[in-house]
Formats: C-alpha cells, structure tokens, sequence
C-alpha cells in the first residue's frame, strides 16, 4: 500500500471555493480502482492548512489517479488558490515491501529449481 500526504495553504479569500474543489476531488477519487482512503483535514491552529491523506493498493493505481481527468481539473484550477507549493511525501507500507521481495524470491527459487531439472 501506498500512502500519500499532502499539505496545501489555501488563500483565505478563496478558501471556501479550494474547499469545493477538494470535496469534488474526494468524490471522484474514492471512485478509482485502488483507491483505499481519501481525505482532507483542516489544520486546528491554521485554519487555512489543509492536509490530504490517500492510500492505494499500488503505484499502479496511484499513477491512474495521476493520470485522471479529475486530477487535470483539480490542477488547472487549484493554483490560484494557493498561497505556497503544495508540499508531498508518499510512504510505501512496509509489510508491502517485504511481501513483493518474498514474492520475487519465490519466483526465483522456483526458476532456479526448474532450470537445474534434466529432461531425458
């Protein structure tokens, strides 16, 4: 799984209409194939932060999302309602690492024990 947090500073005169523009984002992303959650918060101390918070079940779905028309819409209009770059971090969970290098390895013994068998 991947999870991704981004934090948005939203200009205060133009607040309300971001607000609208977040809440379609969330309808039509929970919609996607992998999407596991979707939220924005809003910061208690500034009033004006708003962080959002996504998990999908791959890098996958999550270039989907990246890719969507609603993606593109949400850009074209979102800048000018900012007061600053939106800052990004993903998070990829651990149990998924490990479990796609179990899975390789897997594959790999399994090829390494097919390859040594000899056909008569």
């Amino acid at each position: 799984m991947i999870t991704v947090q981004s934090t948005f500073f939203l200009i205060h005169e133009t607040r309300s209409e971001a607000v609208d523009l977040m809440k379609e984002m969330v309808k039509h992303s929970r919609a996607e194939r992998g999407c596991q959650s979707y939220e924005y918060f809003e910061g208690l101390t500034e009033t004006n932060q708003v962080v959002l918070l996504q998990e999908w079940k791959d890098a996958e779905c999550l270039q989907d999302h990246y890719q969507s028309q609603h993606m593109e819409k949400f850009l074209s209009k979102l800048g000018s309602l900012l007061e600053r770059e939106v800052t990004t971090r993903s998070y990829v969970t651990q149990e998924d690492s490990d479990l796609r290098r179990a899975k390789a390895n897997q594959i790999k013994k399994d090829s390494e024990r097919k390859s040594s068998q000899t056909l008569h």
